[in-house]
C-alpha cells in the first residue's frame, strides 16, 4: 500500500518558519508558490506539502535576514536545493531511510522523532554554510564542502544574476540518485515572473552534471568584479564591509522539527563541531 503523503495548513507552515501569513499571501499571489490543495469554498483549506513548505522555508530565512520577499524567493531558487531538500522531507525520511546506516542517516531519522536528541547537522553538512558578502555575493556549500559564489545581486536593478540555471535538476546530497526519487524541478511549478532573474539568464532547461555546470561559470564570469574569488575555502581570507551567514542546514532541521509539531532544543554547537573536528583530524 502506497503511503499517504502529509500535507500542513498555512498556519502550521507560517508557524514553524516564523514568516508572516501576509507574506505567504502575497507570493502566493505573486504565483511564487502553488498550494497542492487551494484554499476556498466549504470547510476547505489550503494546503502544503513538506517540500513545498521546506522552500517556503528557506525564503523565510532570507526574509528573516534582512532580504525583502520577492528577493528572497529568488535566492532561493538560486540555491540548487531540488535535490537536498530530499534530506528534508519527513515523508522521503520515513520511507527510505528507515535501516540506512550512517551519521548523517542517523541524524535525519533522529530529526523526525519525538525521541530523536541528536538531530543537528554537523558545521560539514550541506547546506552549513551560506554566505552573502556585501549583499551583493551569495556563496552557498550545497553542491559540496566549499562555499561556491552562486549569485550575483545587482541591488540597483533588483536582479540577480545566478550561476546555475534554476530550471536544471543538480545533484546536492545524492538522494535523488541514491534511493530513484524523481529529479523534480521546483521552479518549474512557479511563476516566471515571480523571479528577478532576467530572461536571458534562464535559456535553457536540459539536465546536466556536474562536470558540465563547470562550463556555465563563463557568461556568468563577467558580473564578478576582479578580485572576487567564486570559492570560499578560509573565511577569514574574505575581504568584506559586511557578511550575513545563514546556517540552512540549522534552519531546515528546526523547520521540519516545528512543522510535525516536535520539540526543537539547542545545545552549545561548539562542543559537537570541536569533536567532530578532532574525529577529523583522526581520521
Amino acid at each position: 500500500m502506497e503511503r499517504k503523503t502529509e500535507t500542513y495548513t498555512d498556519e502550521q507552515v507560517t508557524a514553524a518558519c516564523g514568516l508572516h501569513i501576509d507574506n505567504l499571501r502575497r507570493l502566493i499571489t505573486w504565483g511564487a508558490v502553488t498550494p497542492v490543495q487551494s484554499g476556498g469554498g466549504r470547510g476547505r483549506v489550503r494546503k502544503w506539502t513538506a517540500r513545498q513548505a521546506l522552500r517556503i522555508s528557506v525564503t523565510a530565512q532570507f526574509v528573516e535576514a534582512g532580504f525583502s520577499l520577492q528577493m528572497g524567493h529568488t535566492l532561493t531558487y538560486c540555491l540548487p536545493l531540488d535535490d537536498l531538500l530530499y534530506m528534508y522531507d519527513p515523508n522521503v525520511i520515513s520511507t527510505y531511510l528507515r535501516r540506512k546506516r550512517g551519521r548523517e542517516y542517523k541524524r535525519l531519522r533522529a530529526m523526525i522523532s519525538p525521541a530523536g536528541g541528536e538531530y543537528w547537522p554537523g558545521r560539514n553538512s550541506f547546506g552549513s554554510h551560506v554566505f552573502i558578502v556585501d549583499r551583493r555575493y551569495m556563496y552557498a556549500d550545497v553542491l559540496g564542502d566549499s562555499s561556491t559564489l552562486l549569485a550575483v545581486i545587482d541591488p540597483s536593478q533588483q536582479r540577480v544574476v545566478p550561476w546555475l540555471n534554476p530550471y536544471r535538476f543538480y545533484w546536492g546530497g545524492g538522494m535523488a540518485d541514491d534511493f530513484k526519487l524523481p529529479k523534480v524541478v521546483d521552479a518549474k511549478q512557479i511563476a516566471r515572473s515571480s523571479l528577478l532573474i532576467a530572461d536571458d539568464l534562464l535559456h535553457d532547461n536540459q539536465e546536466t552534471s556536474l562536470d558540465q555546470i563547470k562550463n556555465q561559470l563563463d557568461p556568468f564570469q563577467k558580473h564578478i568584479p576582479e578580485g572576487v574569488d567564486t570559492q570560499i575555502n578560509r573565511l577569514e581570507r574574505l575581504v568584506f564591509k559586511n557578511l550575513c551567514m545563514i546556517n540552512l542546514a540549522v534552519g531546515l532541521t528546526s523547520f521540519a522539527r516545528s512543522l510535525l509539531g516536535l520539540p526543537v532544543k539547542y545545545h552549545p554547537f561548539e562542543v559537537e563541531y570541536d569533536e567532530e573536528y578532532d574525529e577529523d583530524s583522526r581520521a
